[in-house]
């Protein structure tokens, strides 16, 4: 019976993707601040379904970097989020999230605006486009619009956004949909460092509590995450102490599965991809071995089932003239103490990707990985692990990461991640042992 459920849902995950999509939508941007970024998320989730069950968050950098579905622990959330957005970059994309009629839709746009320079006015006439869309598209789907926060702002940018924010609320009764002072909820914690110690790049995850407890009645859901810092030796970069803090402001999640590794797992919609409520994603973005090691303690306590893990990219990116044989004892001593600490889960090792010539740390990256690879396979029976070779599956014939499963040489597009969730789905690879009944409470 569980197997017949999983394969339902997949199905039905594949067989929306590709469709729903209207062909009346806003022109796309001609300005992007990191335009392979927005192709590989954008292209992910203009293939992956939205239901009329759905709450659906969209917008720019704190919507992309929230874990909405674990915050509020319902997988009916679904991030639409893409850092750098503008009002712009949301407009062209609204349409066909609003054309699939989800139950609420979630807004934030105008920051990126305002530090490229957009005048109060423009932001606002795109704000106000983007709900007129919406509301076309899905005339019963609940609009909120979460107000632009001003604290990492410079003087003249913050008194740009505050016309913005009061213009947009004046515009909100007549257009039907909700503003929420959310800059009101954490101007003042991003500024005394409460809520982010960046000034607010990076929200914490204090941060991320307040704004999950701002909007919980909104969403209809308690905001169950509540900020557990912890400081860690090394701290790869920004990005890795931001992602850190949110993992350890989450609840516990006993016995799931656990997608464990650098961008090539942070970027994955894998809660989309296996929606059967049990997988959790543990990726950080610049990631490397030895991160990914110290951080462990955030999971194997909880009893996983099974975890996939993917790193390594990154130590041959940031250092060339690292060693193979260096990068393979890392890896090897974090498998061991992934089999120390969890000894009755279930752990796959999957192979380092190989790079695409399109990127400039192609030169001599696949060698290194392949051999690394090698180590990997060969390691599986000394330590108990599954080992999979993905790295073949997305190759070409010169062994390189194929053109069309990647949008800038490193990172994987749609079919990239289709291809690879399609393997992990063989056999009963993302099956396990849950009371079906509680999954669907």
């Amino acid at each position: 019976m569980k197997r017949m459920l999983f394969v339902a849902a997949m199905t039905a995950v594949l067989a929306v993707c590709s469709t729903g999509c209207s062909q009346h939508r806003a022109a796309k941007p001609d300005w992007f601040t990191n335009p392979t970024y927005f192709e590989e998320k954008n292209g992910m989730y203009e293939e992956m379904p939205v239901f009329p069950r759905n709450i659906v968050m969209v917008g720019d950098d704190y919507i992309d970097r929230g874990i909405w579905s674990e915050f509020y622990g319902d997988t009916t959330l679904k991030n639409r989020g893409i850092t750098y957005d503008a009002t712009e970059h949301v407009l062209y994309r609204i349409e066909p999230i609003a054309t699939r009629k989800p139950a609420k839709i979630f807004v934030s746009a105008g920051f990126n605006d305002l530090l490229h320079g957009t005048a109060p006015e423009v932001i606002t006439e795109n704000i106000k486009k983007i709900f007129t869309t919406a509301k076309k598209a899905s005339p019963n789907t609940k609009l909120y619009w979460l107000n632009i926060v001003l604290a990492p702002l410079d003087e003249k940018q913050a008194a740009a956004g505050a016309q913005v924010n009061e213009a947009v609320k004046e515009l909100s009764a007549k257009a039907g949909f909700t503003c929420i002072d959310l800059d009101a909820v954490l101007s003042e914690g991003i500024k005394s460092g409460a809520y982010s110690w960046d000034g607010g790049k990076y929200l914490n995850g204090a941060g991320y509590e307040a704004y999950a407890k701002a909007i919980e009645d909104e969403v209809g859901k308690p905001a169950l995450n509540t900020a557990d810092d912890k400081t860690y030796p090394l701290e790869v970069s920004d990005y890795y102490k931001h992602r850190v803090s949110m993992f350890r402001s989450l609840p516990a999640t006993e016995h799931k599965i656990v997608m464990l590794g650098n961008s090539l797992n942070n970027n994955g919609l894998w809660e989309e991809l296996f929606p059967m409520g049990y997988v959790i994603n543990r990726g950080i973005s610049g990631d490397v071995i030895d991160g990914v090691h110290q951080r462990i303690d955030e999971f194997v306590g909880e009893n996983p089932d099974k975890i996939f893990l993917m790193t390594g990219t990154n130590d041959f990116i940031n250092d060339a003239s690292v060693p193979v044989s260096e990068v393979w004892n890392r890896y090897e001593s974090l498998i061991a103490d992934l089999r120390n600490q969890c000894p009755s889960t279930l752990i796959y090792v999957q192979s380092i990707l190989p790079l695409n010539p399109k990127t400039k740390f192609y030169e001599g990256f696949n060698e290194k990985a392949a051999e690394v690879n090698k180590m990997l396979s060969a390691g599986k029976e000394r330590y108990q692990y599954f080992y999979l070779d993905i790295a073949s599956l997305l190759s070409d014939e010169n062994g390189d990461l194929r053109s069309e499963c990647t949008t800038d040489g490193i990172h994987l597009s749609a079919l990239g991640y289709f291809l690879w969730a399609a393997e992990l789905a063989k056999g009963n690879r993302m099956m396990q042992n849950l009371d079906f009944n509680k999954i669907a409470e």
